[in-house]
């Protein structure tokens, strides 16, 4: 009888370990669902219900994990394994505030413990709850130069509208992992929008003596040789990433622009046309490409973009005078548009008095163009009564002179005109 009782529970032995095995083997290959009909053959205990609360968090049915991992939790003697676990459950379910809960019960546990106070940090960073993880951040940071709590710390005073902070921690931050892209990318924005372009060339040219493949990297380099006017490198920089296949608004919009400036005006159309045709939004680029449209002989295709942008306008008179007097020169350049010249010169005038030029120019267009004395006339009085009395002439207003002296011998070649024919 003995014999067959050790017999039995040797047999009984063999078998636990055998299905043990074949539970192990199934986790090992990622084969979960066999492992929890494996699993849901074995007696109720803590390890069993973990091991299968394991499995359903790995087949992303978080809810029923989260069910096994709960009741874990209200035993006594609960191991911090079990918490976390549960804590993960919901963040990745989207229940933040539950994992925020579970999380905060592990740093309970754990005060000191580094990978409790990340966790904490990563999902109350993700409830947006800035203040709080400044406060954490600071005295973490007071007992370990901990470098990956500097991101979050930079990312906090962003949304807090503080980039002074934010630039500060993004700096320490590349200062202890200088291949940190992402905060590279984050710095780089700050300094585009603060106008920083000294420090925004620095900054990734420095990344790219490592990595000068990076596609953003190359285009916020590009963007800064831009904006501080080093338009020949940013074309190098920013047509190299076209050509790579880089189709972006930004990188053909900061290559249109740069094209434009060096008077490249076929070329800065084309940019900016792409980049049009991704965002319309921008009204410098609707200035931009209606002007290098107009030069680079495509003179209705400018007229119409800068007519769009003063639908989508309001502007100070500044820009307004921007706009109309570039339309006058869309119209100029067309042949029998110059009703529509002079509509849009006294418009240009009307928001740039000291403009006065306007005047001439619509004298002239009414005098050898229209062949409308009378008209001309008027708008050479006028402007003739603009004429400054400051007789200390500077280089603009010996030119200006000149045009006050030849308005002046045309108004009154016309008067004599008008009386011989009225006799």
């Amino acid at each position: 009888m003995k014999k067959n009782l050790i017999g039995l529970l040797l047999i009984f032995s063999l078998l636990l370990s055998a299905q043990n095995a074949a539970i192990q083997n199934a986790m090992r290959h990622h084969d979960f669902e066999t492992a929890i009909k494996l699993i849901s053959k074995e007696k109720k205990s803590l390890d069993i219900d973990f091991l299968k609360a394991k499995c359903f968090k790995s087949l992303g049915r978080y809810n029923e994990a989260a069910v096994l991992l709960e009741e874990l939790v209200k035993q006594e003697g609960t191991g911090l394994e079990v918490i976390n676990e549960l804590a993960d459950c919901y963040q990745l379910a989207g229940n933040l505030k539950k994992a925020k809960f579970f999380y905060s019960m592990a740093l309970q546990t754990v005060p000191e413990n580094r990978f409790a106070q990340l966790n904490y940090l990563n999902v109350v960073f993700k409830l947006r709850e800035w203040n709080q993880i400044i406060q954490l951040a600071h005295a973490i940071l007071q007992k370990d130069s901990l470098p990956t709590v500097y991101p979050f710390l930079g990312d906090c005073f962003v949304q807090l509208s503080n980039p002074d902070s934010a630039v500060y921690y993004y700096r320490k931050a590349l200062n202890s992992n200088p291949d940190d892209y992402n905060t590279l990318s984050k710095l780089s924005k700050i300094y585009l929008q603060a106008e920083k372009y000294t420090d925004l060339i620095n900054s990734t040219g420095r990344y790219m003596l490592s990595d000068s493949t990076n596609q953003i990297v190359n285009q916020f380099n590009g963007i800064g040789h831009c904006m501080k006017s080093n338009y020949n490198y940013a074309i190098y920089r920013l047509n190299k990433l076209f050509q790579e296949g880089d189709s972006s608004y930004l990188t053909n919009y900061y290559l249109g622009a740069s094209y434009f400036a060096t008077k490249d005006y076929t070329m800065a159309y084309d940019h900016l046309t792409r980049a049009y045709k991704k965002d319309s939004t921008n009204q410098n680029l609707f200035l931009y490409l209606g002007k290098s449209a107009i030069l680079s002989g495509h003179q209705k295709q400018g007229i119409e973009i800068l007519n769009k942008g003063l639908d989508h306008l309001i502007p100070k008179d500044s820009v307004l005078f921007n706009y109309y007097y570039n339309i006058s020169v869309g119209y100029n350049r067309m042949w029998n548009n110059h009703a529509d010249e002079i509509k849009y010169l006294k418009l240009a005038y009307k928001y740039k008095p000291d403009y006065n030029f306007a005047l001439y120019t619509i004298a002239g267009i009414y005098d050898w163009k229209l062949k409308k004395p009378e008209e001309a006339l008027e708008y050479y009085m006028q402007f003739v009564a603009t004429r400054p009395n400051d007789k200390k002439e500077t280089d603009d207003k010996v030119a200006s002179i000149s045009y006050y002296d030849v308005a002046e011998r045309r108004l009154n070649e016309i008067k004599t005109g008008l009386l011989k024919k009225r006799k």
